[in-house]
C-alpha cells in the first residue's frame, strides 16, 4: 500500500508538471536565465544547506520551509488564477494548513501526511517549471544529475547525514519527504530532491530535444523510482536507497544519446517557436 501510494504521487508530480510546463508560463521566473553557475551553486547549496538545518534551531528551519514554500506556490498559481494576486492567498492558505496539521495533528498522522504530500507534489511541479521555464539546458540538467548522484552515495550510504537529517525534519511542518506508513509500522518515502529530478527531466527533455524525448524521460525516471521501491519490499535491499544514483546516470544517458541523435538542443526560444506551429497545424487540421 505505502509503495504504491508513494509511487502514485511521484506519477502525478511527473505528469502535472508536463501538464503545467505545456498550458502555463511563470509569469515572472525568478531566476533568470539558468546558467551551469547556476548549477554549481545549487550543488554547493546541496552539500551545505542539511548541515545548516541540522543546527538551526527547529522553529528557524521551519520558518525557512514556510517561507521557500509559500514563494514557489504563489509562483506556481499565479498563472492560473484571475486575479493573479489570489495566488498569494491560495499559497498562504495551503502553507497555514499545513502547518496547522502538523501542530495539531502531529507530523506523523495519516492527515498531515496525505497534506503534507500534496503540498510537496505541488512543490516539485513549482520549481521544475521554474528551472525550465528559465531556460536550463538537459547538458545542465545532466551535470546536475551527475553531481547529485556522486553526493547521494556520499551522504546517504556513507555517511549518516541523510538519516539525521530526515529525523531532524520528521517533527516540522512542510517535511521534504513524500512518505507513506507501511503495514509492518515503518514508512516508505521518497526525498523531495528525487522527486524534483524526477519530474524535471520529461520537462527539460521535451524543450532540448522533443516531445518523444519528454516522454521517454518520464518513463524512464519513474522506473528509476519504483526499482529501489521493489528492492526495498522484496527484502533484497534494507534502509535509504540513494535513488539518485539511478535518476543522476539515467540523465546523462539520455543527454548524450538524444545529443548524438539531433546534433544539438534546441533553444528555449526555438521550443517555443515549434511548439507554435505544432499548435497551428493542428489547429488548421481541425478546421478543415
Amino acid at each position: 500500500m505505502a509503495a504504491a501510494v508513494v509511487f502514485a504521487l511521484a506519477t502525478s508530480a511527473v505528469l502535472l508538471g508536463m501538464v503545467y510546463f505545456r498550458r502555463y508560463r511563470i509569469t515572472r521566473p525568478p531566476l533568470g536565465v539558468m546558467t551551469l553557475g547556476d548549477v554549481a551553486f545549487m550543488l554547493g547549496a546541496i552539500v551545505l544547506i542539511p548541515y545548516l538545518y541540522l543546527r538551526l534551531p527547529g522553529w528557524l528551519v521551519a520558518g525557512l520551509l514556510a517561507i521557500s514554500a509559500f514563494g514557489l506556490l504563489q509562483v506556481l498559481f499565479e498563472p492560473m488564477v484571475r486575479p493573479s494576486r489570489m495566488s498569494w492567498l491560495i499559497a498562504a492558505i495551503i502553507v497555514v494548513a499545513d502547518i496547522v496539521l502538523a501542530r495539531q495533528l502531529g507530523a506523523a498522522s495519516l492527515a498531515y501526511l496525505a497534506g503534507n504530500d500534496v503540498v510537496l507534489v505541488l512543490l516539485a511541479v513549482a520549481v521544475t517549471n521554474v528551472w525550465a521555464q528559465s531556460g536550463m539546458r538537459a547538458r545542465d540538467l545532466a551535470l546536475l544529475g551527475a553531481g547529485l548522484a556522486i553526493y547521494d552515495v556520499v551522504a546517504t550510504a556513507l555517511l549518516p547525514l541523510t538519516g539525521e537529517l530526515m529525523a531532524r525534519l520528521a517533527g516540522l511542518p512542510l517535511t521534504p519527504v513524500v512518505a507513506w506508513p507501511t503495514d509492518a509500522g515503518g514508512w516508505l518515502g521518497l526525498g523531495l530532491g528525487d522527486l524534483l529530478l524526477a519530474t524535471a527531466g520529461p520537462l527539460v527533455f521535451r524543450k532540448a530535444f522533443g516531445r518523444t524525448a519528454g516522454r521517454i524521460a518520464a518513463v524512464i525516471a519513474l522506473a528509476a523510482i519504483a526499482l529501489p521501491m521493489l528492492l526495498v519490499l522484496s527484502g533484497r535491499y534494507a534502509g535509504a536507497f540513494p535513488v539518485m544514483v539511478l535518476l543522476g546516470p539515467a540523465m546523462v544517458t539520455q543527454y548524450l544519446f538524444w545529443l548524438r541523435a539531433n546534433g544539438r538542443e534546441r533553444t528555449t526560444i526555438e521550443y517555443v517557436r515549434d511548439e507554435a506551429g505544432v499548435e497551428e497545424s493542428r489547429s488548421r487540421g481541425v478546421e478543415e
